[in-house]
């Protein structure tokens, strides 16, 4: 006999369908994610486990209620009559074996999720309820929706018999090591991040997975927590390029105590395969890449390695570094970082994108060869002492650069952010100095400076 339990609490986010999931399973083997806020249990053959349906009821609430949340459990002989008892019945609703029927004559049609072409069919029909649904004649109903109307009617009716579709927690990919005397040097602490690394490659392996991101914490001789984060260029499970990122990791930002335990986690990726097109260059090894960035991280520090992305902002030269993620010509872009179970993770969606283009050289070719002038920034822009005269620059004495200034154009303002606690605002200018050298200047409040010099 089918027996299914509705766990439903309203208003739920993803953390609490998480948590909803978590206490279906230790109540049910078999447990369905339906919506947010919303979990189905099967409930044969556990009568005698937990002491029949209202003990089971129960504890569902009981352990709900732990976590300060409100729910409703129904319980029927299918989803829908278990979905409308416990939306529409007290806290605890149990509809008897065979009088599914009668409670679901009521439930509005909503309850089947119909898709909106069939919603929309029913409506003009004046079908509202199931018990209308239910009372249709069944060949009619064939002959106008197909196999689709009988099996609605069936749902109506309360006669479910498909199992439950049967929801797994997504693994965990996740190495752990004691450090009994505690570890302070940087190189026993990268060969036992290496180790940790092998087995989660190994493991990400054995069930074809790559992993685009590598967490871990640290736990420190002074009851502290060093975490760090590194995400490889291309989706990896090679263990010895994801050895030599984390190496590299570390040494840029070193844990500030004696290492008495470590964990490492990788977040699973599993990455399409498709046949590269013979008319684009070959692109490069992620293994080798990988191990590049990793030495470069190391010379320079994890944030000094990464893609410029412009930022929303009239401030000059506003950008920040993004991680450097690879991806194929028709792939998608990445933005920023989000956390998915603890791991921060570049996002899949807008961002900067790295491609090789064959039509560079082409579109070299089109440009004048005449005279064409380009400004060459100054990053960082360099220090600078001007002389005014009436307001106007008349001389420049700058690192590697100095001499009269015989005309120029300005000032412009540029300004922004005022709404914000670092707002800008800087007037600039274009000068040409006696030996025929074109450059900008800017003044703020922190003084002059060189930013720039058209070539």
């Amino acid at each position: 006999m089918i027996r299914i339990a509705c766990l439903h609490v309203p208003d739920a986010d993803a953390t609490v369908q998480s948590a909803l999931l978590d206490i279906a399973l230790r109540h049910s083997p078999s447990v369905e994610d339906v919506a947010p806020g919303i979990v189905f249990l099967d409930l044969r053959g556990l009568g005698r486990l937990w002491g029949g349906e209202e003990e089971l009821a129960r504890r569902l609430l009981q352990a709900v209620a732990e976590r300060g949340w409100t729910a409703r459990v129904g319980i029927a002989g299918s989803r829908a009559g278990a979905r409308f008892a416990a939306r529409a019945g007290e806290s605890v609703t149990i509809v008897p074996p065979g009088r599914d029927a009668g409670r679901l004559g009521v439930a509005p049609l909503a309850l089947l999720d119909l898709g909106p072409e069939m919603a929309a069919r029913l409506a003009r029909w004046g079908i509202r309820t199931l018990g209308e649904l239910a009372d249709l004649p069944a060949r009619g109903l064939a002959q106008r929706l197909g196999d689709e109307g009988p099996r609605l009617q069936r749902l109506a009716r309360g006669e479910d018999p498909t199992p439950l579709r049967l929801w797994t927690p997504p693994p965990v990919f996740e190495e752990s090591a004691e450090c009994a005397w505690g570890v302070e040097a940087l190189e026993p602490l990268g060969d036992l991040m290496a180790g940790l690394a092998e087995a989660l490659c190994a493991r990400l392996r054995r069930d074809e997975l790559t992993a685009d991101a590598f967490a871990w914490t640290c736990r420190l001789a002074d009851r502290t927590e060093h975490e760090g984060f590194c995400a490889p260029a291309a989706p990896l499970a090679d263990p010895a390029a994801a050895a030599a990122l984390l190496r590299a990791s570390l040494a840029a930002r070193p844990p500030h105590a004696a290492v008495e335990g470590i964990t490492l986690r990788a977040h699973p990726l599993r990455a399409p395969k498709a046949q590269p097109r013979f008319d684009e260059p070959p692109g490069p090894s992620p293994r080798l890449l990988t191990a590049a960035l990793a030495r470069l991280s190391g010379l320079v520090g994890a944030s000094g390695i990464g893609a410029p992305e412009l930022l929303d902002s009239h401030r000059p030269d506003a950008m920040q570094m993004t991680p450097f993620v690879l991806f194929p010509l028709q792939g998608e872009r990445a933005r920023g970082l989000r956390r998915e179970n603890g791991i921060p993770v570049p996002h899949r969606g807008r961002g900067p994108q790295f491609e090789l283009s064959r039509k560079s050289g082409e579109a070299s070719a089109e440009i004048d060869q005449g005279a064409v002038l380009a400004v060459r920034r100054m990053r960082p822009p360099r220090p600078a002492q001007v002389t005014l005269a009436a307001g106007v620059p008349t001389h420049l004495r700058a690192i590697g650069l100095a001499g009269r200034i015989v005309t120029g154009a300005g000032p412009w303002r540029v300004s922004g952010e005022w709404w914000t606690d670092d707002a800008f605002v800087q007037d600039e200018w274009d000068v040409e100095l006696g030996d025929g050298t074109l450059c900008r200047l800017a003044r703020d409040g922190r003084g002059w400076r060189l930013e720039a010099i058209y070539d």
